[in-house]
């Protein structure tokens, strides 16, 4: 996983969140996508995962996850919707 410091980060959020947007989707963004820092990229990473505007690949490539980690994180992401639902992003 990328360090909170890389300085790709804002670079990164920006383009994620213009893809977004492109889709037409950014309305349905909460406040965690914003400002731009690890955090925020791992929200924007996890909306579009479950809007299908990024695969996994992506998002390993995005947040510079190596195979574990992205397991890991999108486990979680699948664990945390199965227990809270829809709208956890």
């Amino acid at each position: 996983m990328r360090p909170a410091t890389d300085p790709e980060i804002p670079s990164l959020h920006q383009q994620l969140h213009l893809r977004i947007a492109a889709q037409g989707v950014e309305g349905w963004l909460s406040d965690k996508a914003g400002p731009a820092g690890l955090e925020s990229l791992v929200y924007l990473c996890k909306f579009a995962f479950f809007t299908g505007i990024l695969t996994k690949a992506e998002i390993g490539r995005v947040l510079g996850a190596d195979r574990a980690e992205l397991k890991a994180l999108v486990k979680g992401w699948y664990d945390d919707h199965r227990a809270k639902g829809c709208g956890t992003c």
